[in-house]
């Protein structure tokens, strides 16, 4: 992977020397019709095939992700909703009201994190 040094403050003490610290360069970005194209040609898949069951995957994730649903994608990881919440003393005074920052997790699975675990680092 490469990456980039750049000169940034800490956010949390302005008033701290700024650092150097090491960032990710990206190259191009994939997108859904260049993996179908790369993926079909490994299987006997079209890349309209590939594209529709990704495109069917992504209309269906919210609707599982409202209703409480963790999703595992079983080489890939498992993708959930969370949510910060403020804080009551009593319990009853918790209510959806105090739900905030709703996002979405995504967790890598051990062969995922495996699979990634020699990447090898080249300064840009």
């Amino acid at each position: 992977m490469m990456y980039t040094t750049t000169k940034r403050q800490n956010p949390l003490d302005r008033e701290a020397d700024s650092k150097y610290y090491a960032s990710p360069v990206y190259g191009e970005e994939i997108d859904v019709n260049d993996l179908a194209k790369d993926i079909s040609k490994t299987c006997t898949l079209t890349p309209a095939d590939i594209v529709a069951v990704i495109e069917s995957f992504l209309d269906k994730m919210p609707f599982y992700l409202k209703n409480s649903n963790r999703i595992r994608l079983n080489k890939l990881g498992i993708f959930k909703l969370s949510f910060s919440s403020n804080g009551h003393e009593k319990e009853e005074d918790v209510s959806s009201n105090d739900i905030t920052n709703l996002r979405v997790l995504f967790t890598p699975s051990a062969q995922l994190k495996k699979e990634l675990s020699d990447v090898s680092y080249t300064r840009k």
